[in-house]
């Protein structure tokens, strides 16, 4: 089929009229703020745009294509914490075939079709909206039209009674979704790791991981595999736990693997696992597989091996950035990589896609790249057969939209806009861009621009992101909705993927260890001195704002550049490294303790880096955003800081709600938060630069 074909029936794509009133007309009852079409507004959008969560997603495509699930939020604006639930959706009219409430706190994860007419998911609660969800030890199975709803496993009612009776076939541990079967009968693979009482032991890698295959509808479990490992993951093929994937207590990776299920499990050699192995897929031969991998700490790159990872084979590689996403063809049509794009690789302003097969599949994707033009396109789903696609399309100014591509017709139609009531037109573009440290070392980020002005002496806001191992901030939309915020309302916004971000490799994540407060911070440092060089930023006008260690940045970038920064806003941050290690959750377990130890260092070096004891040398305003229910970040960081803030007679504003944990998950929680940074911004930094604002300045003057 040529190209062209795809490019006539899409082109015009961007001016069909997306459906989601159509979706929302038959949610009336509950979704009331999607049914409302979105008004036309002009200049600065709203506060509450950017407070609301986008009220649905998690879209996961059923095996015949005719079902979509996903994840509603519900009652935002009405001052509690936001309701789930899970909805499935008929295709393609969206008819609302099922809704599944769930309690406060509590959603729905991992959702996954086990058969064209039953899914199966994990029971997750909302721990903070600058952390992800975390599974509360439950698993469920229902049919789409919400019928034949079936507790499959629960760490809370596994021995009480009432329980199902299967439950107890299954040990008593913490329980994983692996997947459903290739046949998709109905069936599902549960993993547990049984609790350290149940073992004797507390050291939790001496523990075991059983693999159990479940009916979803009525017959016991059947136990599959086991390995001496705690905490494991499988990769099953025809039935067979065929790898084994986890980290040993030095957080290192190991990968046992097995022919058959009555045989031993066998190590992989450090010399094929190096710092990293993850298996994705068994070639359609069933004689290779296709996995990430990194043998000396680089970038993660795709690779093709023997089944016992000897026979090594490069498909994909970048110098620069690690696999992010491999592109499958459906399983119908033999699963084979046929595309991949990497971390931090764009060009043409939207991220750079590297094609490894010239087949239908790439062809389309190419296609639909091409006429969405700004927007970022990828395949988020196939029915089992291929014929039916789900299309995910978004930017850095634009939260995306959803479609159903009809890959034997190429009829292409539109589902829902995720966040109808956001205009992209009035927020700026998000421009990647890269730099060099002090060091030498190769480094990126993003510039988020305020719209229709020059991209010059701006207002800015270093934005620095929380982890620091593990995470990056990414090219698409901003998911705490800060950036495109700050960018409605006149300021640039820096954000920097510095030493220990994720997506270059763990070699790159690793050089973050015990660089909390000293590289780290010179990487955002020697950002900003180069975009101030290079004429984006104003310098006098340069504030920094964080969430959680991005909250700790806030206070360290003015302690170490002290005529950087003019203010800061510190949002659910550390102030004093020793809470961390004695109180937090993090704290709470062995691995926890482990990882704070490796990242932070003794108690001595922790208090070294705390802002807390270096308060003589901060001396920019400061607002403290901070939730009194936080584990991660306990709120005594906030309450110390502002002790000492006060005894030392220095500036600071104060933004406390009792009952939120890390990162506020209420709507008017979040929009008070806007409204202070904006107030705050405004104090210390002035106004912002819109495209009013340019018009005002550029205007002949008025006579006297």
């Amino acid at each position: 089929m040529k190209r062209l074909t795809f490019v006539s029936v899409l082109a015009g794509l961007l001016a069909i009229v997306w459906v989601l009133p159509a979706m929302a007309a038959t949610t009336a009852t509950t979704a009331t703020t999607a049914t409302t079409a979105t008004p036309t507004v002009t200049g600065l959008l709203p506060a509450t745009y950017f407070a609301k969560a986008p009220e649905i997603r998690g879209l996961t495509l059923s095996p015949d294509g005719k079902h979509l699930a996903a994840v509603l939020v519900m009652g935002q604006s009405k001052g509690v914490k936001a309701h789930y639930q899970l909805v499935v959706f008929d295709l393609p009219s969206l008819k609302v075939a099922s809704r599944l409430k769930f309690r406060k706190n509590l959603l729905p994860a991992g959702i996954t079709w086990l058969s064209n007419t039953r899914l199966v998911y994990s029971e997750a609660r909302q721990v903070g909206s600058l952390d992800q969800p975390q599974g509360d030890g439950n698993i469920f199975a229902l049919d789409y039209n919400g019928e034949h709803q079936r507790e499959l496993y629960s760490v809370m009612n596994w021995g009480n009674p009432g329980m199902p009776f299967n439950m107890t076939s299954m040990v008593h541990g913490y329980p994983a979704l692996v997947g459903p079967t290739e046949s998709m009968n109905g069936q599902v693979f549960i993993s547990i790791t049984p609790f350290p009482h149940d073992e004797g032991t507390r050291n939790g890698h001496a523990q075991r991981t059983i693999l159990y295959l479940v009916n979803s509808e009525n017959d016991y479990p059947q136990r599959i595999a086991e390995i001496n490992h705690g905490n494991m993951g499988f990769m099953v093929v025809d039935g067979k736990a065929l790898f084994a994937v986890g980290s040993n207590s030095h957080m290192q990776p190991v990968v046992y693997t097995h022919k058959h299920s009555q045989d031993p499990w066998q190590r992989m050699p450090a010399s094929v696992v190096g710092k990293g192995f993850y298996p994705d897929q068994i070639s359609p031969d069933g004689k290779h597989l296709y996995a990430t991998s990194s043998l000396d700490g680089g970038p993660m790159q795709l690779v093709e091996t023997n089944l016992d990872g000897t026979g090594r084979k490069v498909l994909a590689s970048n110098s620069f950035g690690s696999v992010e996403h491999a592109f499958y063809t459906p399983k119908h049509h033999d699963k084979m990589p046929f595309a991949v794009t990497f971390a931090g690789v764009y060009a043409h302003g939207k991220p750079v896609i590297t094609y490894l097969q010239d087949n239908r599949y790439s062809e389309v994707l190419k296609a639909l790249n091409q006429q969405f033009g700004t927007q970022f396109v990828r395949f988020a789903g196939f029915s089992r057969d291929g014929n039916i696609a789900l299309i995910v399309a978004n930017s850095g100014r634009d939260p995306g939209e959803a479609a159903l591509l009809n890959m034997k017709t190429m009829h292409l139609r539109p589902l829902m806009r995720f966040e109808p009531w956001i205009k992209p037109s009035l927020i700026g573009p998000r421009v990647a861009f890269r730099y060099h440290n002090r060091n030498g070392l190769l480094l990126d980020g993003y510039l988020t621009f305020p719209a229709g002005v020059s991209h010059k002496n701006l207002p800015t806001v270093v934005m620095v992101h929380g982890g620091p191992i593990g995470p990056r901030d990414q090219w698409s939309y901003d998911p705490l909705q800060i950036a495109p915020f700050l960018a409605n309302r006149g300021y640039a916004v820096l954000n920097v993927n510095y030493r220990g971000s994720g997506g270059r490799g763990p070699n790159f994540q690793k050089s973050g260890y015990r660089q909390f407060g000293t590289g780290i911070q010179n990487d955002i440092i020697d950002a900003v001195h180069w975009a101030i060089r290079k004429g984006y930023v104003n310098p006098q006008r340069i504030c920094v704002f964080g969430g959680s260690f991005g909250g700790y940045s806030s206070l360290m970038q003015p302690i170490l550049a002290p005529k950087l920064y003019k203010c800061a806003i510190d949002y659910a941050g550390v102030s004093d490294w020793s809470i961390e290690m004695n109180r937090s959750d993090t704290s709470h377990s062995q691995g926890g303790n482990y990882y704070l130890f490796k990242a932070v260092g003794t108690p001595t070096e922790a208090r070294a880096i705390s802002p807390l004891f270096m308060l003589k040398r901060f001396n920019v305003p400061v607002l403290i955003a901070q939730g009194g229910s936080d584990p991660r970040v306990p709120p005594e960081n906030a309450e110390r800081l502002r002790g000492a803030l006060q005894a030392a007679g220095k500036p600071y504003e104060w933004l406390y709600f009792s009952g939120e944990p890390h990162g506020f998950t209420t709507e008017p929680h979040r929009l008070a938060l806007l409204h202070k940074m904006s107030a705050f911004l405004r104090k210390y930094l002035g106004p912002g630069v819109t495209k009013a604002t340019v018009s005002v300045k550029t205007a002949a003057p008025a006579s006297s």
